[in-house]
């Protein structure tokens, strides 16, 4: 009588092109395990206006008596009214016993979330600015008075690490 054989199992290795694929489609990325985007060291690092131009984002290109990253200009976008109005934003934003909503989750290379000012700030409208002109550096001159009542957050990855590309009032 002969013995029933196991089936063999042929495993092979992945191949470097395999691999390449899977990088650039981006099934594997610095964001594949996915996990709210306010929790992450670089996130809250590059959401400080200070730190945001170098860390690749273009933040300050919303917040009035910022200076925008080289090559941007504040002109016709909404500016928070100054850096420390932003600052409490993100504070709050950033705290779950603050904004107790739903964050997004940072996978793949990007990710959006539109917030209310009421969510994070517990007030109905945040002020800020409507920019008109701005100078060679591309710092707002001109400005509007406006208010808002949402904030919409960008996040990206930007030199193999998530950031705060931007975030800006809206409505």
């Amino acid at each position: 009588m002969k013995t029933p054989q196991k089936p063999s199992i042929r495993r092979t290795a992945a191949t470097p092109q395999l691999l390449a694929a899977i990088l650039a489609t981006g099934l594997y990325s610095a964001g594949a395990h996915a996990e709210p985007c306010r929790a992450m060291a670089s996130v809250q690092q590059s959401g400080i206006s200070a730190n945001n131009n170098a860390a690749g984002g273009h933040l300050n290109q919303h917040i009035f008596g910022a200076t925008p990253p080289a090559g941007l200009s504040q002109a016709t976008k909404t500016l928070f009214s100054s850096v420390e109005e932003y600052t409490g934003f993100w504070n709050n934003y950033l705290n779950p016993d603050k904004y107790k909503g739903d964050a997004v989750n940072c996978s793949g290379s990007d990710a959006r979330q539109k917030v209310t000012v009421y969510s994070v700030l517990k007030k109905d409208k945040i002020g800020g600015f409507n920019c008109t002109a701005a100078n060679a550096q591309g710092v707002c001159t001109a400005k509007t008075s406006s208010q808002y009542s949402n904030i919409q957050l960008d996040f990206k990855v930007v030199g193999g690490q998530w950031i705060l590309l931007t975030a800006y009032p809206t409505n």
